[in-house]
């Protein structure tokens, strides 16, 4: 259906809710075999009814084996985003209060949040999309969005406080996601490099873009996007990104299960939101961001409002500066420009 909070005409990808139901219930029952009569029983239809609605589920991706006299088992998930299952299944596992639109495709996930937003949709909400034709990362520059094994993600949040209260944000959400992936490449040296590209032996897997509006001194809205490059393969990505791209899944070997990671990367999403909002914070900025420095003790040069500055990266300060050790010896925060690795 179309979105009524949007005046644009994409679709989002869902199914009906007795889909919905039929989901739920054969992955409670992941590996054992449902009947077709308590599915039917179950929705209040009829048996021939329930068989098409299978058909559905099964043009969606979903393998779904089906055994006379034992009914129906689900043998393999979608590899691609899908709402039902990410809201009944994985969403539920992680109990976060985010509502989550998915779209087959999209012009950029922030965009549409804000959108949302605008037309009066509750936050927190997130957005999240197949592929998107416009979408766009730090400095206004392009994200290849082109490929529906990634995850393209946005989740809007609606503080009303003082923007240096999450003047932090994006360095707490690339710590609580970069955690977050570590689990399922246990083996890999997931790093950051300040202040938002996820990194993994000098190649790029992962970017965010934070984006706010403020009324007066107060932020009115924040919304966080994040693309992850999941289960690409690095020659499929354009050449000029060939060279410095990677994916989760060319560090791994393996496939990883791009709806859960879903639901895990909304849930860092939201830690970091609440890391960042709390009189008390379970840990130091700090010392949280210092293991997974990319740039620890690399020698940087950062430009920024057209002057270039260059100095050997000692780390971060409280307020989420990068701090440069200059050649004279004396300290330096940054806390904008683009920091590029300077040949030793």
């Amino acid at each position: 259906m179309t979105t009524s909070y949007s005046n644009i005409h994409y679709k989002e990808a869902i199914c009906s809710e007795d889909e919905f139901t039929i989901l739920d219930i054969l992955l409670t029952e992941r590996n054992q075999f449902v009947s077709g009569s308590y599915l039917a029983e179950q929705l209040g239809i009829t048996r021939p009814a329930v068989w098409k609605k299978l058909i559905k589920l099964r043009k969606q991706g979903f393998v779904i084996d089906a055994v006379r006299n034992r009914g129906y088992r689900l043998a393999q998930e979608p590899e691609i985003l899908h709402h039902g299952l990410l809201r009944y299944y994985y969403l539920k596992a992680v109990t976060i209060p985010i509502d989550t639109l998915c779209f087959p495709v999209i012009d950029s996930t922030n965009s549409e949040a804000e959108r949302q937003f605008t037309y009066g949709r509750k936050s927190p909400f997130a957005v999240a999309a197949s592929a998107q034709t416009k979408g766009r990362g730090r400095l206004g520059r392009e994200w290849y969005s082109g490929s529906a094994e990634n995850l393209y993600l946005s989740v809007l949040f609606e503080p009303s406080l003082s923007a240096t209260t999450l003047q932090s944000f994006t360095l707490w959400a690339g710590i609580y996601i970069c955690r977050e992936l570590q689990k399922y490449i246990p083996n890999a040296s997931l790093r950051i490099k300040w202040p938002n590209d996820l990194y993994c032996d000098g190649r790029k897997f992962a970017g965010m873009l934070t984006e706010a509006k403020m009324d007066a001194d107060t932020l009115r809205s924040i919304i966080f996007g994040v693309g992850i490059n999941v289960k690409s393969k690095p020659n499929s990505f354009p050449k000029k990104l060939r060279s410095n791209a990677t994916s989760l899944y060319a560090i791994h070997g393996e496939k990883i299960h791009l709806n859960q990671l879903t639901a895990k990367v909304l849930q860092a999403t939201h830690r970091a939101y609440e890391t960042c909002t709390s009189s008390n914070p379970p840990e130091s900025l700090l010392e949280a961001w210092a293991p997974l420095n990319a740039l620890a003790g690399k020698l940087v040069t950062v430009f920024q409002n057209g002057q270039e500055t260059s100095g050997v990266v000692s780390g971060i300060d409280s307020t989420g500066a990068l701090t440069l050790r200059q050649s004279n010896g004396k300290t330096l925060s940054i806390r904008a420009g683009e920091v590029t690795l300077k040949k030793q």
